[in-house]
């Protein structure tokens, strides 16, 4: 089935004006064999001259490729080339051979061509089957040459079909035509489109593309909705391969035009529009930029609120320098991830933290963060002391857990009661001591008093243990996983081929999405009610005073209240132990709570209410058994888990509004009206298949669309160039861009500043990090075949080596000690 669209594309330079009335088209096109003269357009070419309709095509020339690119097929009708045939410029002939090599089923080269001697213009040009010549035998030179990568190379024939054209005076005439190859062509119009000089990616279609780009789509990603446009994907005129590389010419372009200076500017524009936004840039003694943080007036209002709990971490592949990227995440009011400050650092050494940590401390207006956790880095940890001394620091427990897999792992697999002992004492020992007792219970029970690598972990057990950090505020989290969260969610927004700047409009776009789902969430507290999960006034309560989430997860409380039974000790201590023997979250231990009723205090030694800031299922189940309790006292009320009050203004700050009269650049309307027009010929094609009538008619009409469409075209043209000639002779530059703009980088302050260089990290290397879970699960060792042991391979056993000492263990935890 053939495949429509709009004539020739969409043109992005030179736009059509709607409002200007279309003239009369001149006679471009009429020809006859007695004048046989072919101008720029041949929509009114007779018929009966060997003509076949396939479609226009769009020059290398408008699309920036080297040879011809055949765009969206059209109304301009097939000729096959004759002696004597005329054309306005050479141009027009490579595109007429072209247009007739593919419907032949062969690709063209242009071949040579020669300059006049009287004013020095290209007045011969010669275009040759993409066969012509012989293939270099390689295989059977005497020296062989270098190998390089391997590459298909197209098998020539010497074929000698050809077309050559002569300028004689105004005009080009073919002087040479030779029809005959001396090999097959293709017939299969599918395999077409895998020819040279018809196979790329017209203009207008790249500028789709790169919008696509922008979004962080990928090159298989852009291809299906290509497919979709073009009805399916053999019509495609190019390959997946091809928009892989237009894309990498796009970020190769951005990472070399100036890309500290442009994200500078960028700053510059966004701090008149946000009094508030902070950035601080550290430059080495080249001028290059080592370090940038920035915050945003949001992040900084929200930070007065939300500085209870802070997550950090560092993270790779975000952009072309390897710099690594290392946000300063929150928790809002509804247990969303927002960010409250970012920045990129050149190296991870002690002193870039301290710098960053700093630069985030000035930003806040010196208020140090109540909680933080971090992973392990032995030189975050440092920087932390040095820059936070007043804060409670913690290290993410999968981390730690994942650095003792390798060497426990194996272990542990062998013997499951003690890797499950083992999980239970770290999870749910309730206090230090606890932990201490039952860790060594675990030791003298299972006999694992000299393994290291737990004594290791023992070592550490300040730094991850819950139980050391009952008291602490960390609301639902024991990991970094709202940072690792949301660094994942910020790699299908950046990519490692980003410039900073066009990193910096990715981070952007990912702002916007939390700020529309943080709008979403207030809205649906405003708006929407839910059905309660059961007949206690309590939970109404909860809902009425907490944000949703929250609300979700303190009826997710509620539902375990049914787990457990109460017993009462005293007259103010209850045991509350599990019905089942397991409550998911909390093990299989039972739990003390001291209740006062009258004073409306509880107090259970799991500590959810310090830790997470909602009571926990002990207390309610306590609450339920004692009665009377219809709401949640005030003091166990958290204010920031709950809405702000009307009179309070919300963290978040208002930015200037969008004007109303804001709407779509024009090239950003093209591409629009582009999309829409590809699809409805689609639709319209389809119904015109359908019969060798109802594709006459189209075709009649099309003919005729195509002759208004160019003469509005030619007429724009015109008035455009004459308005440009008036402008000239006012004296006034024509297309001057104004750099004096507010916004637009007249800011001298920064021109000093250079790019970053390539950044060394110590972090992981460009693969995807494994994906396991918390708790230890054994990996596959490599042992050594003499001794059956995991810590040398076989060529390293010193059982076979002689005098040879025993490998010395490296120490995993070395830097939390």
């Amino acid at each position: 089935m053939a495949f429509w669209f709009p004539n020739a594309g969409i043109d992005l330079n030179n736009p059509v004006q709607e409002e200007e009335q279309s003239e009369e088209p001149a006679n471009r096109g009429g020809q006859d064999r007695g004048n046989a003269h072919v101008s720029g357009n041949t929509a009114g070419a007779s018929a009966d001259s060997g003509m076949v309709d396939t479609g226009d095509t769009i020059s290398t020339d408008d699309s920036g490729g080297e040879d011809e690119v055949q765009s969206t097929p059209s109304l301009t009708p097939v000729e096959k080339p004759y002696p004597d045939m005329m054309f306005d410029s050479w141009e027009q002939a490579k595109m007429c051979y072209n247009r007739y090599a593919k419907h032949v089923g062969f690709s063209i080269k242009s071949s040579t061509s020669r300059n006049s001697t009287v004013d020095l213009l290209k007045d011969k040009c010669l275009f040759v089957c993409n066969k012509s010549g012989r293939n270099k035998d390689i295989n059977h030179q005497e020296v062989p040459p270098v190998r390089q990568r391997n590459r298909t190379i197209t098998k020539k024939t010497d074929c000698k079909a050809r077309l050559r054209v002569k300028r004689r005076g105004q005009k080009w005439h073919v002087t040479m035509f030779i029809e005959e190859h001396n090999h097959p062509c293709l017939k299969k119009f599918s395999l077409k489109r895998f020819l040279r000089s018809h196979k790329g990616i017209p203009k207008e279609e790249r500028e789709f593309v790169k919008l696509l780009h922008q979004v962080n789509l990928s090159a298989g990603r852009v291809m299906s909705i290509m497919a979709e446009l073009y009805d399916k994907l053999s019509n495609v005129p190019y390959e997946r391969k091809d928009v892989s590389n237009y894309m990498a010419t796009i970020d190769t372009a951005a990472q070399t035009q100036n890309d500290m200076s442009k994200l500078l500017s960028h700053f510059a524009k966004i701090k008149k529009e946000d009094p508030d936004f902070f950035v601080k840039i550290d430059v080495d003694h080249d001028d290059r930029v080592r370090r940038i943080f920035w915050a945003d007036g949001p992040a900084r209002a929200a930070y007065k609120t939300y500085n209870d709990c802070l997550s950090f971490d560092a993270t790779y592949m975000t952009n072309c320098y390897k710099m690594p990227f290392a946000p300063f995440i929150g928790i809002n009011r509804y247990c969303q991830s927002i960010q409250l400050g970012c920045g990129f650092i050149r190296n991870e050494q002690e002193a870039d933290y301290v710098w960053l940590f700093e630069s985030f401390l000035e930003a806040m207006d010196g208020v140090q963060p109540v909680n933080i956790i971090t992973d392990q880095d032995g030189a975050m940890r440092s920087a932390i002391l040095c820059v936070f001394p007043d804060s409670c620091h913690r290290n993410c427990r999968w981390h730690i857990m994942q650095n003792a897999q390798p060497v426990l792992g194996n272990e542990m697999s062998k013997n499951e009661p003690l890797r499950s002992e083992l999980n239970d004492t770290i999870d749910h020992s309730m206090t230090p001591d606890e932990f201490e007792e039952r860790w060594a219970e675990m030791v003298l029970k299972y006999n694992v008093s000299d393994n290291k690598h737990l004594q290791d972990l023992y070592d550490i057990r300040a730094s991850f243990v819950p139980a050391y950090f009952k008291d602490r505020f960390f609301p639902f989290l024991q990991t970094t996983a709202r940072s690792e969260g949301f660094n994942a969610v910020l790699k299908r927004y950046a990519s490692p081929h980003n410039s900073l700047f066009h990193f910096f409009e990715q981070y952007m776009k990912l702002q916007e999405s939390i700020d529309v789902a943080v709008d979403s969430n207030e809205f649906k507290d405003e708006d929407k009610i839910l059905r309660m999960w059961g007949e206690w006034p309590l939970e109404e309560h909860a809902f009425n005073v907490y944000t949703m989430p929250i609300y979700l997860r303190f009826r997710a409380e509620i539902r375990k209240v049914t787990s457990y039974n109460v017993n009462l000790l005293d007259g103010q201590q209850f045991n509350v132990v599990p019905v089942t023997g397991y409550v998911y979250g909390y093990g299989k231990r039972s739990y003390r709570v001291e209740a006062n009723l009258s004073e409306g205090i509880y107090k259970c030694e799991c500590e959810k209410i310090k830790r997470d800031g909602i009571l926990c299922c002990h207390v309610l189940r306590v609450m339920a058994q004692l009665g009377g309790v219809q709401e949640i006292p005030d003091h166990y009320i958290l204010p920031r888990w709950t809405m702000p009050p009307d009179d309070i203004v919300p963290e978040k700050v208002e930015l200037p509004q969008v004007p109303v009269d804001k709407k779509l650049t024009n090239k950003e309307r093209k591409l629009l009206r582009y999309g829409t027009l590809c699809n409805n010929w689609t639709e319209y094609a389809k119904i015109a298949a359908e019969s060798e009538k109802s594709t006459a008619l189209a075709d009649k009409y099309m003919r005729e669309l195509g002759k208004e469409l160019s003469a509005m075209k030619i007429s724009a043209a015109s008035k455009r160039n004459e308005k440009r000639k008036q402008t000239k002779k006012q004296g006034e530059p024509s297309g001057a861009e104004n750099v004096g703009d507010e916004g637009q980088g007249s800011n001298t302050q920064y021109q000093h500043v250079r790019d970053p260089i390539m950044t060394t990290t110590k972090g992981r290397p460009e693969e995807k990090r494994k994906k396991s879970g918390l708790h230890l699960k054994a990996s596959k060792p490599v042992k050594c075949k003499a001794c059956g042991s995991a810590q040398h391979n076989t060529a390293e056993c010193p059982s076979k080596i002689s005098n040879v000492p025993e490998p010395k263990e490296i120490n995993f935890f070395r830097d939390m000690i």
